[in-house]
């Protein structure tokens, strides 16, 4: 037969006492949750709004700048090429010279 603190122990360790003990955890974490998002400062939407259009114009500019680096590079290309052909025509293919 089974002692008073066998009986505890068992109620202790049982599936319901289990799921009491999850039930606790995730009140305590909601509860934690709650407290750190009422610290958050949220900006105004006129910031926010600024902050936007700094970050637009700075994304063009860099489409811009990559767009002019790739042409650069490209004409830079082609200009080898043409200069290789120039240089070393018996290494072209009849099907670039026609």
């Amino acid at each position: 037969m089974a002692t008073n603190n066998e009986k505890k122990t068992e109620k202790k360790n049982g599936v319901f006492a289990k799921i009491g003990r999850f039930f606790v955890m995730l009140g305590k974490k909601i509860k934690g949750l709650v407290s750190e998002w009422k610290k958050i400062s949220w900006a105004s939407p006129k910031s926010t709004f600024k902050n936007f259009l700094l970050v637009l114009v700075i994304v063009i500019c860099f489409a811009v700048l990559l767009a002019i680096i790739d042409t650069v590079c490209g004409l830079g290309v082609l200009g080898l090429n043409e200069l290789f052909n120039l240089w070393f025509p018996e290494l072209t293919p009849d099907f670039i010279t026609k």
